[in-house]
């Protein structure tokens, strides 16, 4: 793998960007792959440690789009047809294609946190923690004045 690490004050082991693209993804995954790794690494939020796990985003990604596209194909034939198989015996159950979409989709959000793209993890991965609760040396200060 080749790529440029930015070392910048006090030394930062962020990823100022991705020279070179994993073989083994497919079209999609690829174009997910330098998308998604070059805005990571313009927010800080690329480095080595985590480039399987842009490589497993961009994987899902890809099986989440081509899961949607055969939805919409079989909905498109027959509405409903790409979210339920109905079998011979008469029972039913979700298709392939969602079964796929949904594992993608979850393993899509896990990334996501890990990368710190939503509120919550952003805060964590910055070790910003709001627990909620107050200090005991704050509740005892209070309860002091309270009195």
């Amino acid at each position: 793998m080749n790529m440029k690490i930015a070392h910048i004050g006090q030394g930062k082991d962020t990823l100022t960007e991705i020279v070179k693209v994993p073989g083994h993804l497919d079209a999609v995954a690829k174009k997910c792959y330098k998308e998604v790794g070059n805005f990571l690494s313009k927010i800080d939020r690329l480095r080595e440690t985590n480039l399987h796990t842009l490589e497993v985003f961009a994987a899902a990604y890809s099986q989440w789009v081509w899961a949607c596209l055969e939805i919409n194909k079989k909905n498109k034939d027959k509405m409903g047809a790409g979210y339920i198989q109905k079998f011979a015996s008469g029972a039913t159950n979700i298709t392939t294609e969602m079964t796929v979409r949904n594992d993608a989709a979850d393993t899509l959000i896990k990334c996501s946190k890990l990368f710190g793209l939503d509120p919550k993890s952003e805060k964590e991965l910055k070790g910003i923690v709001d627990s909620g609760q107050q200090s005991l040396l704050e509740y005892d200060e209070f309860y002091k004045n309270a009195k």
